[in-house]
C-alpha cells in the first residue's frame, strides 16, 4: 500500500474519531446512486440537497438551463422548484464542476429529471457534455413541439448568453434552426456529413 494511501486513511480515522465530517469527492460518489432530499432550487439546473455526509450543491449533468434574469429563466426555476423541491431524490454522481458543485443525473423515482427539464423545453442540451446524445434528440423534440423557451422566438443559448454579459461584442449563434445532428456534432458525437 502506497505511503499517500496510508495517509489518507489515517487522516479519515482521525477525522471520523474527532467527529469532524469529511469532505464529499465525487470520485467516492461516482457511478453510484446517492440518496437526497431537495432542499432548495438554485437556478433551472442547480439545486441544493441534504445527503447523509452533508448539504451539497448539484448542478444537473448533462443540460444548461436559462440563467435566472434571462428569457425563460424563471419558468425553469418555477418547473424544477415544483417537481422536486423537498422530494427525495437519487443523484448518479458524474464529477464535480470547477465550482465544486457535485455534477450528477438526478432521478425521482425512476424518472430523470434532467432529461425532464429538456423535454418540457426548460433546459438545452449541454453542447459542452460528451454524454448528452440523447439530450440533443429531446431537445429538438421540444423545439419542434414548441414547449417552454422554445414558444418564443427570442432566446439566446445560455452558455452564450454569460459570455455576452462579459464581453459586449460577442456574437450569439443563431439556433433559430438548430438540429438533433447540428448539436450532435457541437458536442464531437457526429461528423459533419452524417446529415
Amino acid at each position: 500500500m502506497g505511503l499517500l494511501k496510508v495517509g489518507t486513511i489515517i487522516y479519515a480515522v482521525a477525522a471520523l474519531a474527532c467527529g469532524v465530517a469529511l469532505p464529499l469527492t465525487a470520485m467516492s460518489l461516482e457511478n453510484r446512486l446517492v440518496s437526497a432530499v431537495v432542499t432548495s432550487v438554485i437556478d433551472g439546473d442547480t439545486i441544493k440537497v441534504q445527503l447523509s455526509e452533508g448539504p451539497a450543491l448539484v448542478r444537473l449533468a448533462n443540460i444548461d438551463a436559462p440563467e435566472s434574469i434571462q428569457s425563460g429563466g424563471g419558468a425553469a426555476i418555477r418547473a424544477l422548484h415544483a417537481r422536486i423541491l423537498g422530494q427525495d431524490v437519487s443523484l448518479q454522481v458524474i464529477d464535480r464542476d470547477r465550482d465544486q458543485r457535485l455534477v450528477a443525473v438526478v432521478f425521482l423515482g425512476d424518472e430523470n429529471v434532467n432529461a425532464w427539464m429538456v423535454k418540457q423545453g426548460h433546459a438545452w442540451a449541454d453542447r459542452g457534455s460528451a454524454l448528452a446524445q440523447d439530450y440533443c434528440v429531446w431537445e429538438k423534440a421540444a423545439r419542434s413541439l414548441r414547449r417552454g423557451l422554445w414558444a418564443d422566438k427570442h432566446w439566446v443559448a445560455p452558455w452564450d448568453w454569460r459570455i455576452s454579459q462579459r464581453d459586449a461584442l460577442h456574437f450569439v449563434t443563431d439556433y433559430t434552426h438548430a438540429s438533433a445532428a447540428g448539436c450532435l456534432r457541437e458536442i464531437g458525437k457526429l461528423s459533419a456529413f452524417d446529415d
